[in-house]
């Protein structure tokens, strides 16, 4: 018959176990600290009015050709004025 004691010491304690986990789980958390964090640079300034929307043809929908030639020249100059700003975002950002 087994006394108290062997008794402990034939079944797995659950301790032990945890004990011989422990190096391992030591040297997984210790192994995130060895590399060298990366450092991400902040992206630079860009100024505000370049981030706002260009104006267009903000009318009526035209119904004559004089309304449509100056919702064509409006929005071609709300286009040229938005490249013109994408250019700028893109010089500052390069």
């Amino acid at each position: 018959m087994l006394s108290a004691g062997g008794l402990s010491k034939t079944i797995c304690n659950p301790w032990r176990v945890a004990m011989r986990l422990f190096p391992l789980c030591c040297a997984l958390v210790l192994s995130g600290c060895l590399r060298a964090p990366e450092v991400v640079a902040p992206p630079p300034p860009v100024p505000a009015d370049l981030l706002r929307p260009c104006a267009g043809w903000t009318g009526p929908m035209p119904r004559t050709e004089g309304q449509l030639s100056d919702a064509l020249i409006a929005e071609a100059r709300g286009r040229a004025c938005a490249n013109a700003r994408l250019g700028a975002v893109r010089q500052i950002l390069d």
